[in-house]
């Protein structure tokens, strides 16, 4: 009886899957990428921070600030979008647009998140000026930062953040993240 090896089987698509994974990098207009850590409310290279009342946990890419928001109490807490704010590079409030609300013509009006007790939502926030509508049904989100051109390399070290108005308990609370850029680094270099 003749034994059957998958991981043998699988290697030839596994290397198409690479291959055109990589040829596309070619395409991306993105030079640079950059590293984050939380720096406030608290020091977290993981990007999480809990209270007692709240677990959140971000991921960061070129154009959105992803969040993934988990109650911790016996009541439902409220996100108010509206009230939200990225913090750009030069200290600058800019108003925020979610997943529901984005690529809409109310995107500077996003609706609340109501989030039951032990319930979370996954969301991210995205600087309503950052969005640009093509044409119908066509939107452009424009990136956080430089990445394109050697102007990148000045993002290291500079300080972004999100603040979210939360109302936990009754009680609302202005959530106030902050993130520094760790390290810009090349991701494709010219031939």
């Amino acid at each position: 009886m003749r034994k059957y090896n998958f991981g043998q089987a699988l290697m030839p698509a596994i290397l198409i899957i690479a291959s055109l994974s990589a040829s596309c990098a070619d395409l991306s207009p993105y030079r640079y990428t950059q590293t984050y850590t939380m720096i406030e409310p608290a020091n977290s290279a993981a990007k999480t921070y809990e209270d007692g009342k709240v677990k959140v946990r971000f991921h960061i890419d070129e154009k959105r600030i992803f969040v993934k928001l988990v109650n911790l109490t016996n009541a439902p807490l409220s996100i108010n979008w509206d009230e939200a704010s990225y913090v750009s590079l030069d200290g600058a409030r800019h108003k925020v647009a979610g997943l529901d609300s984005i690529f809409s013509s109310d995107r500077s009006k996003p609706g609340p998140t109501q989030i039951p007790p032990g319930g979370a939502t996954d969301d991210f926030a995205a600087p309503v000026k950052n969005v640009e509508k093509l044409e119908q049904w066509t939107w452009y989100l424009s990136p956080l930062f430089n990445l394109k051109d050697e102007n990148s390399l000045e993002n290291r070290g500079k300080i972004f953040g999100l603040d979210l108005p939360i109302q936990v308990e009754g009680m609302w609370k202005v959530y106030s993240f902050r993130f520094k850029i760790l390290n810009v680094v090349p991701i494709h270099q010219p031939v």
